[in-house]
């Protein structure tokens, strides 16, 4: 099903990245900077000569007036816009595809803040949306990089807030067949994730493709955990 289509998109090559939020493209003969909205590390998809597709936005005191949209990986297109997964989740109840209704957004949670309050046949849901877009030998797998925010948000959803918790994740790319935790890279997030599934945290693992400028919705995909 077609999510979100762009007309604007542009396609150069990656360079390197220059901070955490900025890397150098080549588009056309010429090197441009543009905005990586995405902190997490993208060592195994940012690699020089990388096709990125990108697009130009109003700058309004911006130090460059282009965001990167999505880099190529193993033949897929793989959005790394950490913006995203929650424009899909909205857009995902919007279409009826998942079956909630959104009661409130940035929840306080303790010290953490939880993306959405949701409701469903008159329970409440505390869910937070996760972007996911590395992937090896078929599975994706979160994070990419350890996530102390991630941590924090977990413990806080188990045993602070009276709201059923649920983790969303958005799988950024086409080629993921199962979700897992990514337990070399945060043990420490996998241990509480283990723990928080034998109390009552729901997991829901959505896929999304982009295909010629079109974001689809691929399906639901199961979570596995060892």
């Amino acid at each position: 099903m077609k999510l979100i289509e762009f007309h604007d998109l542009l396609e150069g090559k990656f360079l390197e990245r220059i901070n955490r939020f900025t890397v150098l493209l080549n588009y056309k003969d010429s090197n441009i900077l543009c905005h990586l909205h995405d902190s997490g590390r993208l060592k195994e998809i940012l690699i020089p000569n990388t096709r990125i597709l990108f697009r130009k936005v109003k700058r309004n005191n911006r130090k460059t007036e282009y965001d990167v949209l999505a880099a190529e990986n193993k033949g897929n297109w793989v959005i790394i816009d950490s913006r995203i997964p929650n424009i899909i989740f909205k857009k995902l109840i919007e279409l009826s595809i998942i079956d909630y209704r959104i009661i409130d957004e940035n929840v306080k949670c303790g010290n953490s803040i939880i993306d959405f309050l949701l409701e469903r046949n008159n329970k409440r849901y505390l869910a937070e949306v996760k972007g996911c877009t590395l992937c090896k030998n078929e599975y994706a797998l979160f994070p990419d990089a350890p996530t102390i925010r991630g941590y924090k948000q977990l413990i806080n959803m188990i045993n602070l807030c009276k709201d059923n918790p649920i983790l969303i994740f958005i799988i950024m790319r086409n080629d993921p067949k199962v979700l897992s935790i990514n337990k070399e890279i945060d043990p420490k997030f996998y241990k509480a994730i283990k723990i928080a599934l034998s109390k009552n945290l729901k997991v829901e693992c959505y896929k999304i493709a982009l295909e010629e400028n079109t974001i689809y919705f691929k399906g639901e995909i199961p979570f596995l955990i060892k």
